[in-house]
């Protein structure tokens, strides 16, 4: 009797660690790392970063997220970390092909290809967009 006492109580531990474990694994908040691909000044207090969302596997394309930040420090994995922390200014399958900045501080950049998102959070930037 005390040994079916106790077989109940481990087996009730085991399942309760199963839950915690799946709860934890399924429901904890984590951002996804991309890896950093290209940095460029846009002008002297703005940075342009690139980095490449490649979660699809051979059936969906590459996604470039595109974020506008001052310079950021440190190594590329650094950098792609303090990102993602951020939303991107643009997410989509295209390019940013040009980007300038005015004497009024307003960017403009031109993008080609496929839009997945566009920030809400920006102001003071205007896009041009090349259809296919």
């Amino acid at each position: 009797m005390l040994a079916i006492k106790w077989l109940y109580r481990l087996l009730t531990l085991v399942l309760l660690m199963v839950v915690i474990g799946y709860v934890w694994m399924n429901f904890s908040p984590s951002n996804p790392i991309y890896p950093l691909k290209r940095t460029y000044q846009v002008s002297h207090n703005t940075w342009l970063y690139m980095t490449e969302q490649n979660s699809g596997g051979a059936t969906v394309p590459v996604a470039w997220r595109y974020y506008l930040s001052t310079q950021l420090s440190g190594d590329d994995s650094d950098i792609a970390r303090q990102l993602s922390t951020v939303t991107p200014l643009i997410v989509g399958y295209g390019t940013i092909t040009n980007i300038q900045v005015d004497d009024k501080n307003l960017i403009s950049a031109t993008y080609s290809g496929k839009v997945l998102s566009i920030s809400d959070d920006a102001t003071q930037v205007s896009f041009k967009i090349q259809p296919h």
